[in-house]
């Protein structure tokens, strides 16, 4: 795994390394950031079965967190001991019992296996080469450590679509394998939308996202679930046919979900991976898995209940939009309606300060960051599109369904959408109007589209501090005040240069269609009008002068 330590300083290390090292350990990192969510999946997934105790009661659980949180470091001891034992089910290459894959996995027909490109996300199809920034000569093998990597992000990401057949899959149409419909075709990751929280160090990281119980629900069991156990202590590795699930068994069932059978080719003195066999393996349908799975968000969808034909609606992820900043869609992670569906994550770190584990008056954490990860997808999920990747630092108090100041933000952040999607645009189309541009609506669309992006990446430095600075002890009303006067000021900047570079009389009136007559004054007055809807009024100066 390769780590970024908290000196600035970069290692690989082994898994057992990467516990030890933890306390100095500043994050994970990869050959593509999104490899570094399901590394540390990987890593809290051995945590539950280190100490998995079958007795623990929720006391127990917590008396348990605070020993490591307060000792600083994870007891090695325990760790090693447990390494130790299934030590040759990390082998990559073992005959028996390769690490994540199916042993003698192969492709019917006469194809031996797909080239190493296959696996790697950011190698593009041998027609798009001209555009990646890899040498297509150079991939025609890679290190153990760096297959290593990829293999753990395939069964997290893999595209969708056809799949060649393997020998022992049942579910061959045609000649090819299509993921069962109504199931997450991509690897579960995919069908998510990835949320971790971090701390200072990966030590920090993986005690906060390592959620014991849920104080929500008294019927799932987390920690201590005899019957939830990773792929390597199965007694018999899967088999090559593709299983449909309906359920995990738990949260490490859910960390280390096998979506692909997979297994990967090497050279003739193993010292090198040189291609990879893949076929759809464990699929299951992304909805209702909040029991198990903690680190997404999640929504009420009526739309998927008619579609499914579910008595009642169900919970699907929220995912993430690659064309958004993370504050842009916060509300979901931190805000309470009529059901708690925050990430269980967010959720685990309010009940450690519940339960009085967590002190929040403590300097180690007296802040949190909120890390989103994911990757979209092309055609039908066939393709990868690009890559998500974003981190956003809060108060910890932000982690409490309590916190006034929460519904605060979120109608900060909806009111300024509002301004920039609706206000914003609109006046960039009627100053269009007013100049008696009929031309061609989408060159207005374009202009307006290019000014709502101007405007959200001059809004995203202001929100990332003002997010940042919410402490509890400001008065929420009257710094969130002062934001959205920040916030108008801002907008209000972006109006006057994009109507400095407008050549047209001020009131002459144009037909603009639905909006009746339109002037570069009217278009003006509503734009100020707007703006004082969603962000107020700003009484300590003549901005419009």
């Amino acid at each position: 795994m390769p780590c970024v330590f908290s000196d600035g300083s970069f290692r690989e290390l082994s898994v057992r390394e990467a516990f030890r090292e933890a306390p100095h350990i500043r994050s994970v990192s990869g050959d593509l950031p999104q490899q570094s969510m399901p590394m540390v999946r990987l890593l809290l997934a051995i945590l539950y079965c280190v100490y998995c105790d079958a007795d623990a009661s929720q006391d127990d659980m917590r008396k348990t967190w605070k020993f490591f949180w307060d000792a600083g470091t994870f007891s090695m001891n325990t760790i090693d001991e447990y390494l130790d034992e299934f030590h040759d089910r990390f082998y990559l290459l073992d005959p028996e019992r390769p690490f994540y894959q199916v042993p003698g996995l192969a492709y019917e027909g006469k194809k031996e296996y797909d080239p190493i490109g296959e696996m790697i996300a950011d190698v593009p199809k041998p027609d798009k080469y001209l555009f990646s920034m890899r040498s297509s000569k150079a991939l025609t093998s890679i290190g153990l450590a760096e297959a290593a990597r990829w293999l753990i992000f395939l069964q997290a990401y893999d595209t969708a679509g056809i799949k060649t057949p393997v020998v022992g899959n049942t579910h061959v149409n045609k000649g090819k394998v299509y993921a069962p419909k109504g199931m997450a075709g991509t690897g579960w990751l995919g069908a998510l939308g990835p949320v971790m929280v971090e701390g200072a160090t990966l030590f920090h990281t993986l005690m906060l996202n390592w959620c014991l119980y849920d104080a929500n629900d008294g019927e799932n069991r987390l920690f201590g679930n005899e019957d939830d156990v990773p792929p390597w202590e199965l007694d018999e590795p899967s088999g090559a046919d593709l299983t449909i699930r309906t359920s995990f068994t738990g949260p490490v069932d859910a960390l280390t979900f096998q979506t692909r059978r997979l297994r990967l080719a090497s050279n003739e003195d193993d010292s090198r991976v040189i291609g990879i066999v893949n076929c759809y393996g464990d699929v299951i349908a992304p909805y209702n898995t909040d029991s198990y799975e903690k680190m997404t968000a999640w929504r009420v969808s009526p739309t998927q209940q008619k579609k499914l034909g579910l008595s009642t609606p169900p919970l699907m992820p929220v995912t993430h939009d690659a064309g958004k900043a993370l504050w842009r869609g916060l509300g979901p992670m931190i805000a309470v309606g009529d059901r708690d569906l925050r990430p269980g994550v967010i959720r685990w770190v309010e009940e450690l300060q519940n339960a009085g584990c967590l002190d929040p008056d403590e300097h180690i954490l007296a802040s949190f960051s909120i890390h989103t990860q994911g990757m979209t997808y092309g055609t039908q999920s066939s393709v990868y599109e690009t890559g998500i990747d974003d981190v956003l630092t809060l108060p910890l108090v932000f982690s409490r369904a309590d916190y006034p100041a929460i519904n605060a933000v979120v109608k900060i952040i909806d009111d300024t959408r509002m301004a920039v999607d609706l206000v914003l645009t609109n006046y960039v189309r009627n100053l269009s109007a007013a100049a008696g541009d009929h031309a061609s609506g989408s060159r207005a669309q374009a202009a307006s589209d290019h000014v709502r992006e101007n405007a959200y990446a001059q809004l995203d430095a202001l929100f990332r501090d003002r997010l940042a600075g919410f402490t509890a002890d400001k008065d929420y009303e009257s710094y969130g005040n002062l934001w959205r006067t920040d916030t108008r000021r801002i907008l209000i900047d972006i109006g006057r240069e994009y109507l400095a570079d407008f050549d047209a009389p001020m009131f002459v009136e144009r037909d603009s269609g639905k909006m009746g007559t339109m002037s570069v004054a009217r278009a003006t007055q509503l734009f100020w009008g707007g703006l004082n809807k969603y962000l107020g009024v700003n009484t300590n100066n003549k901005e419009g002068e």
